[in-house]
C-alpha cells in the first residue's frame, strides 16, 4: 500500500526531516509532494566550501542545510516542488527508480510537456533539466527524492551554487540559467498551486491519504532540533 502524505509546511529543515521519519519509521511506501522556502539543499557527502557560496547565503539569509542523500547542491523556493518517494528494498537487485521517474514525465506529458529522463538522475525538456534527483537506503528502505523547477528564481540560484568549469567545458554551456529551466516555460495559464495539483492527480492516484499525527510531528520536530538544525550536521 502507498501513503501520500499531506504536507503545507515550507521550513527546510523540518522538510528534510519529515522524509527522514517516514523514511525510517513507517513501513508503507510513501509520496510526498513539498515545497520549501528559500533555501540551499547540500548533498550528504558534499563539501560546503566548493558547491556553495556560503557567504552570499549568510548575507542574504538564506539557510543552507544538508540531507541525507547524496548527489549536488540545489535550490529551493517556492517557486520549485520536491517530490519523495520511499519505499522498501528487498536487496539483491540494483535499486530502480525508473518506475516513479515515468510517472513524473507521464504526468509532465499530461501537461502538455515532453519530458525525458537523463540517467538516473535528471528530468530534460528541450535539452533543458527541469528536474535533479537523488537516493539513498537506510536499512530495507529506499528513499528517491529530486526537485521539479516551475518558476524558481533562477538567477539567485546560479548566484548560490558553484560548478565546476570542468564539468562542463566543452558542452557549450556557459552558465547554469543555461542549461536548467522553469516548466512554465512550457506549462502556461498555471500558478505552481494548479501545477501542485496536478500532480497530486497523477502521482497519487490509489494512494491512501495520510496526515502527520501529532506523534509523527513530534519525532520529526526532535529529529529537525537534533539533527537538520545543527550547524554541526549542515557544515561537516
Amino acid at each position: 500500500m502507498t501513503i501520500w502524505v499531506e504536507n503545507d509546511r515550507t521550513d527546510p529543515p523540518w522538510n528534510l526531516a519529515c522524509e527522514e521519519h517516514l523514511l525510517t519509521a513507517r513501513r508503507e511506501s510513501v509520496a510526498m509532494l513539498w515545497r520549501n522556502a528559500r533555501s540551499v539543499i547540500i548533498g550528504r557527502n558534499q563539501d560546503l566550501e566548493s558547491e556553495v557560496d556560503a557567504a552570499l547565503a549568510e548575507r542574504l539569509g538564506i539557510p543552507v542545510v544538508r540531507r541525507l542523500t547524496g548527489g549536488g547542491a540545489v535550490f529551493h523556493d517556492l517557486g520549485n516542488v520536491n517530490f519523495t518517494h520511499i519505499y522498501t528494498y528487498e536487496g539483491g537487485h540494483e535499486m530502480d527508480f525508473a518506475p516513479f521517474a515515468r510517472l513524473l514525465t507521464s504526468a509532465l506529458g499530461g501537461m502538455g510537456v515532453r519530458a525525458e529522463l537523463s540517467g538516473r538522475n535528471d528530468i530534460l525538456v528541450d535539452g533543458a533539466k527541469v528536474s535533479g534527483c537523488a537516493h539513498a537506503c537506510v536499512g530495507d528502505r529506499a528513499i528517491y527524492h529530486g526537485t521539479l523547477l516551475f518558476s524558481a528564481d533562477l538567477s539567485q540560484m546560479e548566484g548560490l551554487l558553484r560548478y565546476s568549469e570542468e564539468k562542463y567545458r566543452g558542452r557549450g554551456i556557459k552558465s547554469v540559467s543555461s542549461r536548467v529551466a522553469n516548466l512554465n516555460r512550457w506549462i502556461k495559464g498555471m500558478d505552481v498551486a494548479g501545477f501542485m495539483g496536478c500532480l497530486r492527480e497523477a502521482l497519487g492516484a490509489g494512494a491512501k491519504r495520510y496526515a502527520l499525527t501529532e506523534a509523527d510531528e513530534s519525532a520529526i520536530d526532535a529529529l529537525c532540533g537534533g539533527k537538520y538544525r545543527d550547524p554541526n550536521w549542515n557544515r561537516i
